[in-house]
């Protein structure tokens, strides 16, 4: 699918790329992995009483676990809310388009 933008009388083609489900699911586990791999070091490492990474582990790594856990859980229901609303946001801008 294409995306047309007109800039001064122009036309300007924009292709819409999009990620396979496998390679989106692939890279969201290896964020998953490597936030609960730095958990797990927080509580073996002799630094865990660090107050700087307690705070990192608390507001970044804690809540990233937990949303790449979810997208991981729930990915064909995200997928399905996301075409949506990108068929939705298409189908109203094409009718904005001036016709040639």
């Amino acid at each position: 699918m294409n995306c047309y933008i007109r800039l001064h009388g122009k036309k300007i083609i924009l292709e819409k790329k999009t990620v396979s489900n496998k390679n989106l699911r692939n890279v969201i586990r290896i964020i998953h992995l490597v936030a609960a791999v730095t958990f797990g070091m927080y509580f073996y490492s002799p630094i865990s009483g660090d107050q700087t990474l307690r705070l990192i582990i608390q507001f970044v790594t804690l809540p990233g676990i937990a949303l790449t856990g979810i997208a991981l859980w729930q990915q064909a229901y995200l997928n399905k809310i996301l075409s949506r609303n990108t068929h939705k946001s298409t189908a109203h801008s094409a009718h904005l388009m001036p016709k040639e």
